[in-house]
């Protein structure tokens, strides 16, 4: 088969040849064009993606802690030693896994960012 026989030969459009311009551009975030609204949509919802994705385990965490002193009335009285047991589930049951979560939160929120400065980058 030839060109000739029904190919076509597509080469870029006239408005992008000879422009060394990547697309999106940082000035497409700052002109309130189409593309930059659908850019910075797009980066507000993968942030809110990671921060419903960590803020429900710690309401989760941080909700169940009041519902067992509830249940369990006696084990909020009960000591170990000098020190009350409902510090010891405070101190080495509820705050690890807090502090864990916001470190997780860091690392996923630094991740989104950087996706998205590379997608606006100057190539």
């Amino acid at each position: 088969m030839t060109a000739a026989e029904g190919r076509e030969v597509v080469t870029a459009s006239p408005r992008l040849a000879g422009v060394a311009r990547p697309w999106p551009a940082r000035e497409d975030l700052y002109a309130r064009g189409e593309a930059g609204e659908v850019l910075l949509r797009s980066l507000l919802r993968a942030q809110l993606g990671v921060t419903l994705s960590v803020l429900l385990p710690a309401v989760v965490a941080v909700g169940l802690y009041p519902l067992l002193a509830a249940v369990f009335p006696g084990v909020s009285r009960a000591t170990l030693g000098p020190v009350p047991l409902a510090l010891v589930v405070l101190g080495g049951g509820l705050y690890p896994p807090l502090v864990a979560l916001g470190f997780w939160y860091v690392r996923r929120a630094e991740r989104v960012e950087a996706r998205f400065a590379e997608l606006v980058a100057d190539r």
